[in-house]
């Protein structure tokens, strides 16, 4: 390991660790050493492709705008990359979000590399490249590297098994004599949801694009009273190509049999981030997302667009995560406790969004613990929103687990 790097991971384990936000540029090509560079390469030329008819540098920079099933650490990666250029002319251009969220995976990677001594081997590094570059194989790797940094963070002995191919067992803590078995099961985005926040970041994304573009300045409503799939996408977002008037009544469109409304309306004026939190909240929508340039010599932005899902689906996102951590309980060593972590892909800004009904999320996630064999803990987490300046940092995350079980006195949480 690159002294530079270990020094970076070090730093990572200490209380509260702060990593200068400029290790990116150590962190980007370590990561990418990771890859298959001819892939990687082809990957990257790909997604440029896509990029000139369908984002921006602003879009892919700060909320990684992507296409839909396409991989995250390319887009991540292009980001890092971009913002570096811009870097080495202006040294005031500080990392925007995407390459924030590449170097906390980053520097999750190196904490695994600094603490896994034999096991990172040429057969662990090989499967640590074949998942990073199946984007239906990445998700899970970022979730278990990232559990394995939290319990190395929180001096436990961690054995990270995943990196054994064919293990079944996932990472195994040892603490005082305890072993305790850790299942960690990543939610794929619109897990248990009618919308992908992934999809509708898409879909926002190209909308934005389009009406920058226009030069116009628009709220703007899609109504839908079921679901938003992937094919619906290109439809969507053609309703907007070249402009769009102003419709203050919902206007009716179909595809595929499916009735989607829309809804226009003047945008206009400056914005503070705190502001931005607040006027966003006040729209009743399912699913929004705000794009706004910062103004010269100002705190303030100026807002170019807003796109937001006005539905109220009828979702059931508590059956999704109940049938998760039943599936990591399984796969639990008999007669032991153990802790199944959870990783949603898409954020989540409250997991009180994931109750059942009006049952509080707690109340209902210990009668799951306490009627589960095997079950002692349960760790939730999400993604971070990347939408508002000062996010890139990890997404939250919040225990649940058996009353009296005294491996969790081992945790310190603070």
């Amino acid at each position: 390991m690159d002294s530079i790097i270990q020094k970076i991971a070090e730093q990572c384990l200490q209380a509260n660790p702060r990593i200068n936000e400029l290790a990116v540029c150590e962190l980007r090509p370590y990561i990418e050493s990771f890859l298959d560079s001819n892939w990687l390469n082809s990957e990257l030329a790909e997604y440029e492709q896509w990029a000139l008819n369908n984002s921006d540098p602003f879009l892919q920079r700060n909320l990684l705008h992507r296409p839909i099933n396409s991989n995250f650490i390319v887009v991540a990666i292009w980001a890092a990359r971009s913002w570096e250029k811009e870097y080495q002319e202006d040294k005031s251009f500080r990392p925007p979000m995407g390459p924030k969220r590449l170097l906390n995976i980053a520097c999750s990677l190196a904490v695994l590399e600094l603490h896994a001594g034999v096991l990172m081997d040429n057969d662990a590094r090989e499967h640590i490249r074949q998942r990073l570059q199946a984007h239906d194989q990445l998700w899970g790797l970022i979730h278990e590297c990232n559990t394995f940094a939290y319990f190395v963070q929180k001096s436990l002995d961690v054995e990270p098994s995943f990196l054994r191919k064919a293990s079944q067992q996932e990472i195994l803590l040892r603490s005082k004599g305890q072993k305790v078995q850790v299942q960690c099961k990543c939610k794929p985005p619109g897990a248990g949801r009618a919308i992908s926040q992934e999809n509708f970041t898409t879909l926002a994304g190209c909308i934005a694009r389009d009406i920058r573009s226009s030069k116009q300045k628009l709220i703007i409503r899609i109504g839908s009273t079921g679901q938003i799939e992937s094919q619906d996408i290109e439809f969507l977002r053609n309703q907007f190509r070249g402009g769009i008037g102003i419709y203050n009544s919902p206007l009716l469109v179909r595809n595929n049999q499916r009735t989607f409304t829309i809804q226009t309306e003047p945008l206009m004026g400056e914005i503070t981030v705190d502001q931005a939190r607040s006027y966003l909240g006040n729209y009743d929508l399912h699913l929004i997302m705000g794009v706004a340039e910062p103004v010269e010599n100002s705190e303030k932005y100026e807002t170019v667009v807003i796109v937001g899902i006005d539905a109220k689906p009828n979702e059931k996102p508590w059956n999704s995560l109940e049938r998760s951590i039943r599936d990591g309980a399984r796969q639990l060593q008999q007669g032991q406790l153990g802790i199944v972590a959870i990783h949603y892909v898409d954020h989540i800004g409250n997991f009180e969004q994931l109750q059942p009904g009006d049952m509080p999320m707690g109340f209902k996630m210990g009668e799951l613990i306490r009627t589960t064999p095997q079950l002692g803990a349960v760790i939730l987490s999400s993604e971070p929103d990347l939408q508002l300046p000062g996010a890139g940092d990890p997404g939250q995350s919040k225990w649940y687990y058996k009353k009296g079980w005294p491996f969790m006195s081992d945790i310190p949480f603070g």
